[in-house]
């Protein structure tokens, strides 16, 4: 199904930062082709790696 991303937000962790062994994560707003909206996450870096941002339409 494809998704259009309306939102990225970076993961607050808090005054204990990210947990070690774990990467850093996003939340991240997706819209369907139907209009509903759903949070998902994903890792940072695989977003960045797979060039998506705010805007993006992303297949999963």
């Amino acid at each position: 199904m494809k998704y259009l991303i309306l939102k990225i937000l970076e993961e607050d962790y808090g005054c204990e930062g990210i947990p070690e062994g774990e990467e850093p994560l996003c939340n991240v707003l997706l819209q369907d082709e139907s209009g509903g909206q759903v949070w998902k996450k994903f890792p940072d870096r695989w977003l960045t790696e797979q060039h998506l941002d705010e805007g993006s339409i992303i297949i999963l």
